[in-house]
């Protein structure tokens, strides 16, 4: 997965906006995002035995550049490196937590953006994502077992933000700060208890997160 590269796009891109497009706002941010992986059926015994992964936290980028005939409205680019955590299970005849799952995605989509003032902003992102998720590492069940699988999951989010800018720093480029939080609209769901030996992608899918909160810093143009 290329993210970095997406990364390096964006920024460029920015730039040259910036200069050529002095009107139309642009937007360069940095972020951290906190997400953790869903519960699933790890094991039955008879009964279901479930485990989730902790939390995690991702660093990333995003671009965001005014259209300019539509005042307001936003197209965005980005993507987040990888964030990772493991599992926590471990009772007697199962222990998981060298099992790690790890999780980065690339994306793009279009963005409202309310000013209520010269500072303060309010937006929604609708944003399509290409989630790369992959789990490594030894399942102790029965017998142990090195696992390694990675999946792409393409699904659609909802993300909510709100910043502030510092109006009173530069003149053509201003700082801000912000807060978070978004939604997949898509999930998929556990059909079958996963074999560790060959972790099919619907599993890997049902692990992906559901939820997400961050806080970021950038500039505008």
């Amino acid at each position: 997965m290329k993210v970095p590269s997406i990364m390096f796009m964006a920024l460029a891109t920015g730039s040259l906006l910036a200069q050529d497009a002095p009107r139309v706002e642009s937007r360069i941010q940095l972020f951290a995002e906190l997400s953790r992986p869903a519960q699933i059926v790890v094991a039955q015994t008879p009964g279901d035995v479930k485990d989730q992964p902790d939390n995690q936290i991702g660093l990333g980028l995003r671009f965001l550049g005014e259209i300019a005939s539509a005042p307001g409205w936003y197209y965005e680019v980005g993507g987040m490196l990888d964030a990772s955590s493991k599992f926590s299970l471990n009772t007697t005849g199962a222990n998981l937590t060298d099992v790690k799952v790890t999780d980065s995605y690339w994306c793009i989509g279009a963005a409202w953006m309310k000013k209520f003032s010269e500072a303060n902003t309010l937006g929604l992102h609708l944003e399509g994502r290409g989630e790369y998720l992959r789990i490594q590492g030894e399942a102790i069940t029965s017998t142990d077992v090195q696992t390694d699988a990675s999946t792409t999951y393409l699904r659609p989010w909802l993300r909510a933000s709100f910043d502030h800018t510092f109006t009173g720093v530069g003149v053509d480029k201003h700082p801000y700060i912000g807060v978070d939080g978004g939604a997949a609209l898509v999930r998929t769901s556990q059909t079958r208890v996963p074999d560790f030996s060959q972790y099919d992608d619907r599993n890997l899918r049902a692990l992906a997160p559901r939820f997400s909160v961050g806080v970021y810093a950038g500039m505008r143009f």
